[in-house]
């Protein structure tokens, strides 16, 4: 196997090695590599060593001060917003800065040009959960100087570092060597997958505050919004509305006041909205959580100092804002956005195990189902004759196993086949490689299946009103997900295993499997609408070794740059419409109206 990762010993960073080396193999441009305390001042900083640090201040001090790095962090380019926020943070940010450089003058690995992050959202989360154990439960700032702050959250990514990747091996031609990569790897990708802010929104919106009356006699059938009141007692358009206005505030830094957002009154944003006692109560519970329950939490999850779990971001994905003394605080940008569309789907889970969580689960299958065939019959409209729908592939086929849509495109046929399953906890926070494999054989190995069942029918002649097989030299089998998948070299091993154990997609048409996310396809859509070919995309990406296992919106990225991900027009529609209707309603509301 390619060796996609090299380890630079001396610095301990883990850099893709198509950066770390003239050469280009297989990489993965997701991860970021990150710069820390110990690599610069050469020492080996302690859990006490931050805590002693953090407890100089006041709980609401060190949450506001890590909102507004969040802040800069969503509002400025990666160099920019580094450099601005250790001239926040220290003393002397210019020795600071040669400290950092002269470290990266004497480490940095050959072929690499750009300094690593120093501050990044994974390290907020971990401080932000410390300073809930370490910090005094008050709002007044007990310390003027930031440095002290300034230090732990560069000490912090060492003890990430440490936890998350200090035992892996030099190796990965073993499966043993390969599993504690993989688990890195899926961490890693999982929290640092990207999406556009203005699609996710009005994805999330479509999918989970939405309701389907075309859907209503699917046995599994849920009033989405109706559901969603009954379990927060929250309006959906109100919930999507402050919450809208809440991300706005605390995602933008101030360009003239030259200043990040800071906490926000409880009473003022009540007042400022309008709302009634029981709608503050009930927003307030939807969106944030206690700063004494939040450390109780950590405490039950056994966050300390043995242990603080990095990539376990509970409580605070569930909640992502704090609340304390009458005041909200937002730690994390990134948070208060997932909780906003991803996490909407997590308020209907409840338990997967309960009656309405498993109907939840098979409801929401259906209605991403549906949202991606809606997608592909905007881009291939019923008179282009390229796109057939689930209905069509399963009336024509012999034993009912069917994909979910097949595009044709001259002599290939792609073969979509859509899975709205997301990693669970177990995945996202720890790597758990055999619920993973688990997650793996729902996904790909019953995809698989689907996937030969629709070409034993396009093979045995039963689709010829579209096409004849002797005109078909090849299928490109497509799984669309709803989750941002973490692609490596591994995974698609982990996926390659279980489609060959059921000896699924052996016919010597079929070119290999490929993935793709509901959010790269998005950004395609208007590719697609000026004449792009999906099948010469992946038929390109497939046959290319240093992308073959690599997600394809890094791919386009670098066979095109980024002209080749453009904005959606129909959910940038979308979400400039929820936006404008909700700040109608707030102002309308603000008015007393």
């Amino acid at each position: 196997m390619t060796q996609t990762f090299v380890r630079e010993v001396e610095s301990g960073l883990y850099l893709p090695d198509r950066l770390a080396t003239p050469r280009t193999p297989s990489g993965l441009e997701w991860y970021r590599a990150r710069g820390t305390w110990g690599e610069v001042y050469d020492t080996e900083p302690t859990w006490d060593d931050i805590v002693s640090r953090l407890s100089e201040y006041g709980l609401g001090q060190v949450l506001s001060a890590l909102g507004g790095v969040s802040a800069v962090l969503n509002s400025y380019q990666p160099l920019a917003g580094q450099r601005r926020i250790i001239a926040a943070f220290f003393e002397s940010p210019d020795q600071v800065g040669r400290d950092i450089q002269s470290w990266w003058d004497r480490m940095k690995p050959q072929g690499m040009t750009d300094l690593p992050l120093f501050f990044t959202e994974p390290q907020l989360v971990a401080l932000a959960k410390m300073a809930l154990l370490a910090c005094p439960p008050i709002t007044q700032t007990r310390v003027s100087s930031l440095q002290p702050l300034g230090e732990s959250l560069l000490m912090v990514s060492d003890l990430i570092d440490r936890e998350t990747a200090s035992d892996l091996p030099s190796g990965m031609a073993t499966r043993a060597e390969q599993v504690p990569w993989l688990r890195f790897l899926v961490t890693n990708g999982l929290f640092n997958a990207s999406d556009d802010m203005g699609h996710a929104l009005a994805r999330a919106y479509d999918l989970y505050l939405t309701d389907r009356p075309e859907l209503r006699d699917a046995p599994e059938y849920v009033d989405l919004p109706n559901r969603f009141r009954e379990i927060t007692g929250v309006d959906p358009d109100l919930a999507l509305a402050t919450g809208i206005a809440l991300l706005a505030r605390w995602r933008t830094v101030d360009r003239r006041a030259d200043r990040p957002p800071g906490p926000l009154s409880l009473e003022a944003y009540s007042s400022s909205f309008n709302l009634t006692n029981r709608e503050t109560e009930n927003l307030a519970n939807f969106l944030s959580i206690s700063a004494k329950s939040a450390r109780a939490e950590l405490q039950e999850r056994g966050v300390g100092a043995e242990s603080l779990r990095p990539y376990d971001i509970l409580p605070l994905a569930d909640k992502p804002l704090v609340r304390l003394e009458g005041r909200l605080y937002c730690p994390s940008v990134r948070l208060l956005r997932w909780k906003l569309t991803t996490g909407l789907h997590h308020v209907f889970l409840g338990s997967a195990r309960s009656p309405e969580g498993a109907r939840h689960l098979g409801y929401s299958g259906r209605i991403f189902e549906h949202y991606v065939d809606t997608l592909l019959r905007r881009i291939f409209p019923p008179r282009a004759r390229r796109y057939m729908g689930e209905r069509d592939l399963k009336e024509a086929s012999a034993d009912g196993k069917a994909c979910d849509g097949a595009i044709l495109y001259g002599e290939s046929v792609v073969l979509v086949e859509v899975k709205a399953t997301l990693f669970p906890h177990a995945v996202r926070a720890g790597g758990d490689f055999n619920t993973l494999k688990g997650k793996v054989r729902d996904i790909f190995g019953d995809a698989a299946e689907q996937f030969d069942g629709t070409i034993r029918a396009f093979e045995d002649g039963r689709l010829e009103e579209w096409i004849r097989p002797s005109q078909i030299s090849s299928y490109l089998p497509l799984v669309i997900t709803l989750d941002t998948l973490p692609i490596t070299p591994f995974f698609y091993q982990v996926i390659e295993e279980d489609i060959a154990g059921r000896r699924a997609l052996a016919h010597p048409k079929v070119r290999p499997l490929q993935t793709m996310a509901i959010s790269e396809l998005e950004l395609l859509e208007e590719y697609f609408g000026e004449g792009g070919s999906l099948a010469r995309l992946l038929e390109e990406r497939v046959a290319n070794d240093t992308y073959r296992d690599d997600c394809i919106k890094n791919y386009l990225l670098a066979r095109d740059g980024r002209k080749a991900l453009r904005s959606n027009p129909h959910l940038l529609g979308r979400y400039e419409s929820l936006v404008k209707r909700s700040m109608e309603s707030l102002k309308s509301r603000a008015a007393g109206e």
